[in-house]
């Protein structure tokens, strides 16, 4: 466990969209923690011993000035869900473990919204340690939160006490964007010993040791400060509301039924099990990722937490569970289709049925008057607005359609849903239907053979059958459209959106029993296949030739369910290619630019048995997040020449697909 690095940012406390504090350095006392969007949170971790006090956690230059030493970093490693420390403090050793309790197999404790922190101590006989979070975890940074003043206090338990903090004025749901948390909601602080106190007493303590703490000036932080050589440090976060649902104000899981105070308690009383419950699930995925050596075990702990952590999971009214993503750092939208879909791998593999609670949010509004088309929704709104899709809203200044289709931080929560049928407030050059419609027909399937629940399909029949009947029609060779990999532009028959739309149609084929379905994939995969042997591999469009080419990800689920749409050699020949293709940090996406897609290219990966040239195609990726100069959650978007990114496309939950390959 040496400080060389394992990933571009480290998970420190991840739980949702709003609750996610990540490092993005090696060194865990070099930078401040900062939220996944990138703001600065400051967080102070502390250890003083014998007269002596010692920054582990936090930038210590901000604290040097006050006679403060900095902790020696002697190891980081990370788990499934762990983040794992080590330090030299004096003559004494600082063990720390923070962690975020995101196990697929117990929702409770999944939607719960505390982490914690565990620590030891040794060789020394007397220690304390102190953490302190500064009042700026409790806003955005940005300009129009102009009322930045908090308040909170101290809540006594029985074995611990419980420090609390939030916006003085609280507007609950108010912004609805992509780069943001939460303006809203209050966060919890537990130890030995909890404090509020001002940037006064914080520099007193930090010089002395003092805690005879003031509260005078606005510059806040809530402290836990333990005695003894182990202990824990819990942070909770309650947003009161988590999302607005069709007009359904709903709170988050486990707070419809719990309070945030409950889950302190419990992961207080229960820790060391909760530790035993992760350590299981991690040795799974060790065992389940043996073949394919430690390159692609570490890719999958990249992508775990922050795939989960990229959800929120609620109930709405009726007791439907919905799993509601964040678009994180591409546009914001709640419950994105085409994030939903390449996000399944690692909830078939663990819980199925969050991939229905995914589904939920589209189907509901796809029912909607509003939705007037044959085609599947690409959204359900703006987190947390899931209101009705907002991609595609039309910006043309006409009357009806007012401001809300501006990017303005707080005028993205618009009612989509209460449109009337009449109006047309939607861009169809925006929309991608052949892309959504294939999503939302093999999601079915795979709720079907995953989660055994076939009468899903069957509740949904009707609709499922207009989106089959869409891609006999438009999926073969695909108009000008957008689709997944939009940030590419429109492209006119995109053979890799034709082979979707053939596993969409055969997927509604085998749910339905409908040999009428069958025999068009069965006739559209044959002309793609016949059409595709004339080269040496696929080219990118219909009417390109081999001089281009894409990665063909989207032959992943005939393999996966065993539809038998195309020949295996198709696929290996096609794999053959792309290795030959391949760049320091992996294989572009397609042949118009030097970027790839990780997800993608681990789908890729998929379409061949060979492992040899399995583990040559997703090396790139591991060598990505070693070396990388994007110090961001783990990026689905680079440069394969140089592995530079965009400034967003950062902890989206699409990463959760790179778990395809265990499927």
């Amino acid at each position: 466990m040496a400080n060389e690095r394992k990933l571009p940012a480290y998970p420190i406390f991840t739980k949702d969209p709003n609750f996610s504090l990540w490092s993005t350095t090696d060194i865990l006392n070099e930078s401040n923690l900062q939220s996944w969007f990138g703001e600065t949170k400051r967080v102070y971790g502390l250890v003083r011993i014998d007269g002596e006090t010692y920054c582990f956690l936090g930038d210590c230059n901000d604290l040097l000035a006050y006679n403060v030493k900095k902790a020696k970093q002697t190891a980081v490693d990370i788990t499934a869900f762990t983040t794992d420390y080590r330090f030299q403090v004096g003559e004494a050793t600082l063990a720390i473990r923070f962690v975020s309790p995101l196990p697929l197999n117990d929702l409770s404790l999944l939607s719960m919204p505390v982490c914690y922190m565990q620590y030891e101590i040794t060789g020394t006989k007397t220690a304390e340690l102190a953490v302190f979070v500064n009042r700026a975890i409790a806003y955005n940074n940005h300009s129009y939160t102009t009322d930045k003043t908090v308040k909170g206090g101290v809540m006594p338990f029985e074995r611990y006490e419980t420090a609390f903090m939030g916006l003085n004025r609280q507007l609950p749901l108010s912004n609805s964007h992509d780069m943001l948390g939460a303006d809203w909601g209050w966060w919890y602080l537990s130890g030995e010993k909890a404090y509020m106190l001002d940037e006064t007493a914080f520099k007193g303590y930090v010089r002395t040791g003092d805690i005879a703490f003031s509260l005078l000036g606005e510059e806040r932080y809530i402290a836990s400060i333990n005695h003894g050589n182990k202990g824990l440090v819990m942070l909770g976060f309650d947003e009161g509301v988590s999302i607005d649902y069709f007009g359904e104000y709903l709170k988050g899981a486990y707070l419809k039924t719990h309070t945030v105070t409950d889950g302190l308690a419990y992961v207080f009383a229960n820790f060391e099990r909760i530790n035993e419950k992760l350590a299981a699930l991690d040795a799974d995925l060790v065992y389940r990722t043996k073949r394919y050596g430690k390159e692609y075990l570490y890719i999958l702990y990249a992508s775990l937490r922050q795939s989960i952590a990229g959800h929120k999971m609620v109930y709405d009214n009726d007791g439907n569970l919905l799993f509601l993503s964040k678009e994180c750092g591409s546009n914001g939208c709640i419950a994105t289709v085409d994030i939903s879909y390449p996000s399944m791998p690692l909830f078939l593999l663990y819980e199925p049925k969050l991939v229905k609670a995914m589904m939920l949010p589209i189907l509901k509004f796809a029912k909607m008057p509003v939705w007037k088309y044959d085609f599947s929704p690409h959204d359900a709104g703006t987190y947390p607005h899931c209101t009705g899709q907002f991609y595609a809203l039309k910006k043309d200044g006409e009357r009806f359609h007012g401001d809300y289709v501006t990017y303005d931080l707080v005028k993205t929560n618009f009612p989509i849903y209460l449109l009337p049928p009449t109006f047309e407030p939607f861009d169809d050059r925006y929309q991608m239907p052949v892309e959504e419609c294939s999503n939302m027909l093999i999601m079915f399937l795979a709720c079907a053979r995953y989660a055994h629940d076939k009468a899903f399909f069957w509740e949904n029949a009707e609709l499922c059958k207009k989106w089959a009947d869409y891609l006999v029609k438009y999926g073969l060779k695909p108009d000008e459209q957008l689709c997944t990999d939009d940030f590419a532009g429109h492209l006119k028959n995109n053979i890799n959106l034709s082979i979707k739309a053939v596993v969409g149609i055969a997927s509604y084929a085998e749910l339905a029993q409908d040999k009428a379905y069958r025999k068009v994939a069965e006739a559209y995969a044959g002309e793609i296949t016949a059409f595709i042997s004339q080269y040496a591999h696929a080219p990118l469009t219909w009417d390109l030739g081999e001089e281009t080419y894409s990665l063909k990800y989207n032959f992943v689920f005939d393999k996966i369910f065993g539809l038998g749409l195309f020949d295996k050699t198709l696929l290996e020949k096609e794999v053959d290619y792309y290795l030959t293709k391949s760049n320091r940090y992996g294989v572009p996406l397609d042949s118009r630019k030097g970027y790839t897609k990780s997800d993608w290219l681990v789908w890729s990966a998929k379409l061949t048995d060979d492992l040899e040239k399995q583990k040559e195609l997703i090396a790139p990726i591991y060598r990505y997040l070693c070396e990388t100069l994007n110090r961001v959650p783990f990026s689905d978007f680079y440069e394969t020449k140089d592995g530079g990114k965009p400034d967003n496309f950062r902890a989206r939950s699409v990463q959760a697909g790179c778990f395809i390959l265990l499927l």
